[in-house]
This record gives C-alpha cells, structure tokens and sequence, in this order.
C-alpha cells in the first residue's frame, strides 16, 4: 500500500470522507487492515457497513464499543508484534446518551433528558447530529489513546463537507436558532405568552395563542421541556467541537476522499479539497474509486469487428457474437478515455502535492478481510 502507507504512518487520525455509494466504508476498513498488518494497533470507525463487510469484522450486532477483529482466524495472518485490527459501528444514539450523562450538571437532569419523548426522536433524527455524535465519539477514542492510529468513515451525507459542516449548524440551531424561544426562565412553566413577547414583542401574544390552539398545548410544553434541559449541555456540547476542529486541524490528522471516476463525483471531491484548503485543515490524498481499467491503444477503434481485423466465419451465429463482444470492448475502451479525462481534470486544478490512488472495478463486491487485502495493493 505504498501510496498512501506513509500517510496513514504519520498520523493518528485518518478521516475518509465522500459522498454516499463511492466505497468510503470500503477504503476506510483496508486503510485500517493495512495499518494493522503494518504493526499498528488500528481502529475503524464506520457507521453502517454492507451485511457482509460487518460479518466479515466481527460487528454482528450494533456495537458503540470496538471488537478486535480476529485476523489469524478470519484472514489466516498473524501481523506483526503490536498489529492490531479493531472495528466499531457507530451507534449515534448510544453516543448521544453518553454525551447527555457527561454533559448533565446533575441525576436529576439527566434523567430528565433521557425520559423526554422528544429528545428519544431527536437524538436519533435531529439533522446533524450523526455527524456530531461521529466527532465527539473520535474525540473519546483519541483521548483515551488505546490506539496508534483511527480510522474514521465518515457519515453517508449529501456532500463531503457536511461532516464539518453538519455539528456546527446542529449547535446554531440548539443555541441561537428559532428554538431558543421555546426556553422556559427557571422553575417556571411553558407559556404561550411569554413565548410569544420573546419571538414578537409585547402585545402580539395572541399570535401564539392561535398556534398552541392549532399544535396543542401539551405538544409544545414537552418540546419546551426537552429544549430547556438540553440548553443546559450546549456549552460543554459547543466546547467539545471546537476541540475535536483543533484535533482535526493539527498535525496529527489527515484527511483523505474517496470519489468516482465520474464528473459530478470529481467536482465534488475538487470543491472538498479547496474548501478544506481555504479552513487550513490537512488534506492529505485522493482515492478514486471503480475506475474502468486503462488500455494501452488511445486511439480510436474501429466500429466493426470485421473492421478491427476479425475473421469472418460461415458459420450461425458467429457474426453476431463477435460483434456484441467488439462493441462491449469499445465500450469499456471509451469509458476508460472517459474516467482519465475525468481524473486528469481533477489533478490539474489540484496539483502533484497529493496522491491520487487510482483502484480499479472489481468483479464483485469487497466484503471480506481477504477482499479488502488485495484492495491494499493500490491503496
């Protein structure tokens, strides 16, 4: 795994982000193989695997706790003194439970949190808060300094940057956004009216009135409930991102993405890497996945088999099988022009100071330890 071995060498955190469907699960579990066949003690961080990918780990069941992946067992290799393969499925719920019972200044809110309805569907819905559940149990990992390097899969997202972006707009929303009028004052209830001065100025309360009338009164008290307790955790919840953004900023982190050799996948990843650029965060390469295999012969081929230099045979069916096996490889022939012309759009713009690890199309799906081993002869 030469080109990105020296990368995953020198630091401790790997995040591999990109869009959904790219194979980010996939590279981000032989990123870590790699490192634990390389005498590092490893973990992957993923957050929903294929069936067979988790079965083929260990992850049998949701598990917020790592598993060591049994690699003499499983994969018949034994890795170097101190190579070690562990592996974790994000649970965003359990995580934020956990953040709830470190953040809660007391029992008593804690459970208050935990018991309220709409926090149960919150943690679980709230947009955002997968992505923020993702940095904070990264953050856990590190501190507590097990392993020698974390593999993180990022959440399937829309876009690569709402991992970053996604914890930030979850905390505006909490702390600053519309929800803030829904905070009741201290051993007071919800009230329509109060809530009403707070969102348009004295006089207006029958506003709101007609709004709680419309909701329901008990419906809007239990969100008030569940936004007032949770105000309370928003500053050690605001705290830890920005340490988890000065993580992700410092020296000990990198960042590698994962697209297809298409150009909507490409000019998303090129947006990606200019956008990490102008934040100062530490981009460190490119994998481009399922490219269509290079052919020596660029130019143009012709449009018959016949044409190509094919025998013509008197015999049924002959004409019509070569010609569907001429046209398949003129196809793949034109994909593969079409996937460098890509490729090499992308490292224009974005220079040789990175790598671009280019992994073919496998026959198949990558879903077991020996799949994801020879994946790490072109990562």
């Amino acid at each position: 795994m030469s080109a990105l071995q020296d990368i995953v060498r020198a630091h401790r955190v790997v995040v591999v982000c990109g869009t959904g469907g790219v194979g980010k699960t996939t590279c981000s579990a032989a990123l870590a193989l790699g490192a634990a066949l390389d005498g590092r003690k490893a973990l992957v961080m993923t957050i929903d695997p294929a069936r067979r990918l988790a079965d083929s780990l260990g992850l049998n069941g949701d598990m917020n706790e790592a598993a060591q992946v049994d690699l003499p067992g499983l994969l018949g290799v034994t890795p170097p003194p101190g190579g070690e393969l562990h592996a974790m499925m994000l649970d965003s719920k359990a995580a934020f439970d956990e953040m709830v019972t470190r953040f809660s200044k007391d029992e008593a809110a804690r459970e208050r949190i935990l018991g309220n309805s709409y926090y149960q569907r919150a943690s679980e819905s709230l947009s955002g808060s997968q992505e923020y559940m993702a940095m904070e149990k990264l953050r856990q990992v590190v501190e507590a300094g097990r392993y020698d390097v974390v593999v993180l899969d990022t959440p399937p997202t829309r876009n690569a940057l709402e991992f970053l972006e996604a914890p930030g707009r979850l905390l505006s929303m909490l702390h600053d956004g519309a929800l803030k009028w829904l905070v009741r004052p201290t051993g007071k209830r919800w009230s329509a009216a109060r809530a009403a001065t707070t969102i348009f100025g004295k006089g207006q309360q029958a506003m709101l009135g007609v709004f709680e009338r419309f909701v329901g009164g008990d419906v809007l008290g239990g969100i008030s409930e569940f936004v007032t307790a949770f105000s309370g955790l928003l500053d050690g919840m605001g705290r830890r991102a920005a340490e988890v953004m000065e993580l992700l900023r410092g020296d000990e982190a990198a960042f590698v993405m994962v697209a297809a050799p298409n150009r909507i996948a490409l000019t998303e990843a090129l947006y990606f890497h200019d956008r990490l650029e102008a934040a100062d965060i530490p981009f460190r390469g490119f994998v481009i996945n399922r490219v269509s295999p290079a052919h020596a012969d660029d130019h143009a081929l012709p449009d018959s088999a016949t044409a190509a230099g094919f025998p013509e045979r008197d015999e049924p069916g002959w004409t019509d099988a070569v010609d569907a096996v001429w046209a398949h490889h003129r196809g793949r022939h034109r994909q593969s022009a079409i996937d460098r012309h890509h490729i090499a759009a992308l490292q224009e713009h974005c220079g040789d100071s990175v790598p671009y690890v280019l992994i073919p199309t496998f026959e198949g799906e990558v879903h077991d330890l020996d799949a994801l081993r020879k994946l790490l002869e072109y990562l």
